[in-house]
């Protein structure tokens, strides 16, 4: 069964909707909302944030994960094309400031299911690099096969401060507690068949909200979730979904768009 918001962000995004309280941008995107219960940062705290945007429109979060590597969420990813895709980085202002970089290439989870978000991760790389620009960072996803339970960690992104509101113009931030597994798994039965690439955080008036898609998760300077869906209200009781970057395939899966990337910049330094 699909979870009722997660079957609103895709009748929208199907209706080819834009982003929320302001003209439709055109794209295919299903990134709307906000974080619910955060506070408004400086993207110097979190260089490793970027932006995914759609023909000049901001449409994901996504993390710099290597010096030509954007992770994001699966579903970012689906009915784009590489050409009509740039990642701002280096500001804390929505579609202003910073560095723009061009997608040169995007790859999904061979796994990834839309019908549920299963396996919801995306590898971007970009013309470009992200070292030694001003305000960008790399951050390391987790080599943890285990996820941090009853801890605390960041979650960060843009979006409105209410429901059907304006995007908010500067980036937010919020601490969330990571649920336990099986937790995640009861409580999410409730409304939906949870997986073990999926993991929960956050509390009631506490979570992401839809358009947060495709940000980090963030614990002890290492990454462990993607911003993924949420299964009912933004803050509400039921579970907000990360994609669990512990998971073996999820890991596995990044590791190797890393290690490819490092041998094409080998092979282009060697000639």
């Amino acid at each position: 069964m699909m979870a009722p918001l997660l079957q609103l962000i895709v009748v929208a995004a199907i209706a080819g909707e834009g982003v929320l309280g302001r003209e439709a941008a055109p794209a295919p995107a299903r990134a709307t909302g906000r974080i619910v219960g955060g506070w408004e940062v400086y993207i110097g705290q979190f260089p490793y944030q970027l932006s995914l945007e759609y023909d000049g429109y901001h449409i994901c979060g996504a993390s710099a994960v290597a010096p030509r590597l954007a992770l994001t969420a699966g579903h970012c990813c689906i009915g784009t094309n590489e050409t009509d895709l740039t990642v701002r980085g280096g500001s804390s202002t929505l579609e202003e400031g910073g560095i723009v970089f061009p997608v040169k290439k995007l790859v999904i989870h061979p796994d990834y299911d839309d019908s549920n978000l299963d396996f919801d991760v995306c590898v971007l790389r970009i013309g470009g690099t992200f070292q030694n620009k001003s305000n960008i960072g790399i951050i390391q996803p987790t080599s943890s096969g285990t996820i941090p339970s009853g801890e605390l960690a960041i979650v960060t992104g843009w979006g409105a401060t209410e429901s059907n509101g304006n995007f908010v113009p500067n980036l937010r931030s919020l601490a969330v507690k990571v649920w336990s597994t099986k937790n995640c798994t009861d409580q999410a039965a409730n409304y939906m068949t949870s997986s073990g690439s999926m993991m929960c955080a956050g509390s009631v008036g506490r979570s992401f909200c839809v358009g947060d898609s495709g940000g980090p998760l963030v614990y002890d300077q290492r990454q462990i979730g993607i911003v993924s869906f949420l299964i009912n209200e933004c803050g509400g009781t039921a579970p907000a979904i990360y994609t669990r970057l512990s998971h073996r395939s999820v890991r596995d899966f990044i590791r190797q768009q890393i290690n490819n990337d490092q041998r094409r910049m080998a092979q282009a330094a060697t000639g």
